[in-house]
């Protein structure tokens, strides 16, 4: 994960600098179109091509995650109810797994606006929008 997220921001750099390039490639000219305006564009073009992609990889990974996260706690819960006497194996919780799918969502909307923190700096709540019962203020 820490990789993705490294290439991601390595790419937005990337992008970044070849947008600069290509101001300055534009103000060297004098606002005309030269060769070295072209090359500047064309490496702003490969360069945003690059940072989409690493996006791209970045959101699969978090979806990879979502899933077995959601697929480990729905299994782990079912096994749960199967075996309750069992111990070490906590009660199947509803606020805890929409909790944890609300960090991993918080996440990937971190990713995607290309941030690498404050995924748990809101309020958890269920897909549907709706805060637990637990968390309201009073």
């Amino acid at each position: 994960m820490e990789s993705t997220i490294d290439e991601m921001s390595n790419a937005y750099e990337d992008f970044v600098a070849a947008a600069a390039g290509v101001v300055r490639e534009r103000e060297a000219s004098g606002g005309r179109r030269t060769a070295a305006t072209d090359v500047a564009l064309e490496n702003f073009r490969h360069r945003w091509e690059l940072f989409r992609a690493s996006c791209d990889r970045a959101e699969e990974v978090i979806d990879m995650a979502r899933r077995r996260i959601t697929t480990e706690y729905v299994a782990d819960a079912a096994s749960a109810a199967a075996r309750p006497a069992e111990a070490g194996l906590p009660p199947v919780s509803v606020p805890q797994l929409e909790q944890a799918l609300h960090a991993v969502n918080s996440l990937a909307a971190d990713l995607r606006r290309g941030s690498g923190g404050g995924a748990l700096s809101s309020p958890p709540t269920s897909p549907s929008g709706v805060t637990p019962q637990g968390d309201k203020a009073d």
